[in-house]
């Protein structure tokens, strides 16, 4: 459970033992965001990093949550930037901090990540913070 909300549970799996490594959660179906989906599908597979789709009609939230309780310690977030810009976002079970990073550097990012070749929080250096928690530990 996590300290500041019970309810909010999830499998504690360190990435190195992780059987799924990520998680893809589109926005929203829709032929642009699926093209998307179907890019990356194809980067994790040729990197060798397992994934789940999760193109559920559920909010972002629900589904980070049922990530999380899966033990998928990586979870990326196709929206509407990642048309704009090729970038995803990349949120940390352990912290639920995210980072926004090129869709070409994911699976080599997940790999290093999951093979303790790189730390979260290097990751966090590399790319920076984004969303809530950026604009909080901005105002430190």
């Amino acid at each position: 459970m996590r300290e500041a909300d019970a309810q909010r549970t999830y499998f504690d799996f360190p990435p190195q033992i992780a059987p799924v490594k990520c998680s893809l959660l589109p926005l929203q179906n829709s032929p642009e965001l699926n093209a998307k989906v179907t890019l990356i599908k194809r980067i994790l597979i040729d990197g060798g990093v397992t994934f789940k789709v999760d193109d559920s009609g559920q909010s972002v939230g629900k589904r980070y949550a049922r990530t999380d309780e899966c033990g998928i310690p990586f979870a990326l977030t196709i929206d509407f930037d990642t048309l704009k810009d090729d970038t995803v976002t990349m949120r940390d079970l352990f912290t639920m901090k995210q980072v926004r990073l090129p869709i070409a550097e994911v699976s080599v990012t997940i790999r290093k990540l999951s093979a303790a070749q790189m730390t979260w929080q290097e990751t966090v250096d590399q790319y920076g913070l984004v969303g809530a928690v950026a604009a909080e530990e901005s105002k430190e």
